[in-house]
């Protein structure tokens, strides 16, 4: 069981957050800001602006070809 803590995609998104600075980074995560909305970001801006993965929180983006497994 994964409890809402995980998705497979299959690309990894740009940061939104670097994004806006010019850069390309891929997103790991898909987090809800603490300023309000939801963005995808690397794991720079998720340390610095994750609360925690679950449900009203975020979910951490595994690539489909990887074979990551969700439980």
């Amino acid at each position: 069981m994964n409890n809402h803590t995980q998705v497979k995609v299959d690309r990894l998104p740009d940061c939104d957050i670097c994004s806006v600075k010019g850069l390309a980074r891929p997103a790991h995560y898909d987090i809800k800001m603490p300023m309000g909305g939801w963005a995808n970001v690397c794991e720079e801006h998720y340390d610095y602006y994750g609360t925690g993965l679950g449900l009203g929180k975020g979910q951490a983006l595994i690539l489909e070809q990887e074979g990551g497994e969700i439980e």
